[in-house]
């Protein structure tokens, strides 16, 4: 495994329409830095939460972030009348 790495503190805002992704972070390690958007750490929160790593977060929230980030959709269950 690479080594560990580290927010730089650099966020990147994209509002392209045609991306899912709108906010990056850029990390680093000793040796390369790179990316990571939102939606790709809100998955990862999603499946701790499924492994009982941390703490259940409130549905309605999953809910309005899949309005967002609608890849969510397949993590969340959705209310018809909510999407």
């Amino acid at each position: 495994m690479e080594k560990m790495a580290v927010p730089t503190g650099d966020v990147v805002k994209d509002m392209d329409v045609d991306r899912e992704e709108y906010l990056f972070f850029l990390l680093k390690n000793e040796t390369s830095e790179f990316t990571i958007g939102l939606g790709d750490i809100l998955e990862c929160l999603k499946f701790a939460e499924e492994q009982g790593e941390v703490p259940k977060l409130p549905q309605e929230w999953w809910w309005k972030l899949s309005e967002v980030y609608p890849r969510l959709e397949t993590y969340v269950d959705v209310p018809e009348d909510e999407r």
